[in-house]
């Protein structure tokens, strides 16, 4: 693999706490409720001391160049305990009882404490064979990724601080009593390496046109989409039977419309003429005529989908993704507690909008305390990358060091694969100039602050922006089944079958990460309805 310029990557806050830094699969989590005790108290569960292992010392794990020792795994086994329950939370086992009494699979007699013991041993197993490709690579940590986990352990002796505790004996607390901070700061730093050659394995990958099309054609479900029109007329179990069966004929009128503007004129109508949807405007209210037509416009306007890609767990999706669906098709689905009325707009198609890239450096009023010196910062900024090496690299360089967006601030300022219409309209039509050429450079003011722009190119089609990242998982799934048997990794199982867990969980902790759901989750109980997916 050939060595290129690679970002200094930032180790994620939550690494003082060991963060995973490669996907584990938690399969199998949906939560039941056979056991709903979450538990406050705390039972004893104190290590046994180190004995000799069958590798000598106190090491537990090995490969070729790496020796993994009791302490760092029993505290990468209490990582994933605690990251588990910061998650999912603790109503899938009692905490004041001792998990190997618990089961995770009863059927398969896997106890909870099987669970997290093999959880640890498949992510110590990913840490050391990708840490052995990074060995044999040549990569080494950056200085950035050495002083962020440096600062890290800031942080934690800050949190020590605030229980009158040391570092040590905090972490003792945390992770196990023969845990320290040589440990921790070991397997962060194998970790940081094993996802540095994670992600150049995955950079490196390159697929022509006949991948993309073979996968597109082994899996057309997954990368077709449609545009479609749908609103649905919402009942509750309190809405009497000849309610329901207004809502009924209403949606089956919205149906019978033969196309879109027929559809969305429509249903303008309707909102207009049911004060349940949307209020009226009356001398008793106080919403203004703008005000309602602005929420009506807002309505019809979300009942259309566009670029809609396939989910099985809806029947509506699977009647908009039959191959034999037309263009102003139409029909009703009755769900449990709705009418849907939905209009094929454009039936199933691949997208082939193409993306582009972009970098930016963000500046902002509130940092530079006020909108004109964030203007002259912006502007000094770009003067300060014209003269220097003034190409993509080095613009990258000055992201990491000014940008106030903490989405890009740490990759260069990059954002990929950014489809039209997708970034705030200003910095959007920046970018989808039809004369735009790479390495173009320029300022734009949004509602956010500066932007100090660099053109990078154009990229994948929409549709391919899912087949690439499948297609490199795959193929970086197939290597690692490969790079284990190249590097093979030993456990000492009987010493490890001694690892115990700290227990009570708080939560959250301190040493929690910070899962984000960006998807709306609005849900409407009236009998009036709602423009939706039809998800």
């Amino acid at each position: 693999m050939s060595k290129k310029f690679r970002w200094n990557k930032r180790v994620a806050s939550a690494l003082a706490a060991g963060a995973l830094m490669l996907t584990l699969p938690l399969a199998g989590c949906n939560k039941s409720d056979d056991n709903k005790n979450s538990g406050s108290g705390s039972v004893s569960q104190t290590a046994e001391p180190s004995a000799e292992t069958k590798f000598g010392g106190d090491i537990v794990a090995k490969t070729k160049n790496y020796k993994i020792s009791y302490p760092v795994m029993e505290y990468i086994f209490n990582y994933m305990f605690k990251n588990f329950c910061n998650t999912y939370g603790t109503s899938y086992f009692d905490t004041t009882k001792d998990l190997k009494s618990q089961y995770y699979n009863e059927e398969e007699k896997i106890t909870w404490y099987d669970y997290f013991y093999n959880t640890t041993k498949n992510y110590m197993t990913q840490i050391l064979v990708f840490a052995e490709g990074a060995k044999e690579e040549g990569l080494e940590l950056t200085p950035s990724e050495e002083s962020t986990i440096n600062s890290n352990f800031t942080v934690m002796e800050s949190v020590a601080k605030e229980s009158s505790m040391t570092l040590d004996s905090y972490i003792a607390k945390e992770y196990g009593t023969e845990v320290k901070k040589e440990d921790v700061e070991e397997i962060q730093k194998i970790t940081v390496l094993a996802q540095d050659y994670n992600n150049e394995l995955l950079e490196s990958y390159v697929f022509n046109e006949e991948d993309y099309e073979k996968e597109y054609k082994d899996n057309k479900n997954t990368y077709d989409c449609a545009d479609f029109l749908v609103y649905s007329f919402n009942y509750t179990a309190d809405t009497s039977d000849e309610d329901k069966a207004k809502l009924k004929e209403n949606a089956e009128a919205l149906a019978n419309t033969k196309t879109p503007k027929e559809y969305q004129t429509y249903l303008t109508n309707y909102m207009k003429n049911n004060p349940s949807v949307v209020p009226v405007p009356s001398t008793e209210s106080s919403i203004t005529e703008a005000e309602f037509n602005s929420v009506i416009d807002t309505n019809v306007t979300a009942a259309l989908n566009k670029g809609v890609a396939y989910n099985d767990s809806s029947t509506a999706y699977k009647w908009i993704f039959d191959p034999s669906r037309k263009a102003n098709e139409t029909t009703v689905i009755e769900e449990s507690n709705s009418y849907s009325a939905i209009m094929i707009v454009k039936p199933l198609y691949r997208d082939e909008t193409i993306t582009r890239n972009i970098r930016h450096i963000l500046i902002t009023e509130s940092t530079e305390g006020s909108d004109e010196a964030a203007k002259k910062k912006a502007e000094s900024v770009l003067d300060e990358w014209k003269k220097g090496a003034a190409n993509e690299e080095s613009f990258g360089e000055l992201a990491n060091k000014y940008s106030e967006d903490s989405g890009s601030n740490t990759k260069g300022g990059l954002y990929e694969n950014v489809q039209p219409g997708k970034m705030v309209t200003e910095f959007n039509d920046w970018l989808f100039n039809k004369a735009r050429k790479v390495g173009d450079t320029g300022i734009v003011k949004t509602s956010y602050g500066y932007h100090v722009m660099y053109y990078c190119g154009e990229s994948l089609a929409v549709w391919k922006i899912p087949a690439d990242s499948n297609m490199r998982k795959q193929k970086l799934s197939d290597d690692y089944e490969e790079m284990k048997k190249k590097y093979p990794v030993e456990f000492d199982e009987d010493a490890m079958k001694k690892m115990t867990l700290t227990m009570p969980v708080t939560e959250p902790s301190e040493t929690s990460i910070e899962y984000f759901d960006d998807s709306d989750t609005e849900e409407s109980a009236s009998s009036g309805g709602s423009a939706a997916s039809a998800g």
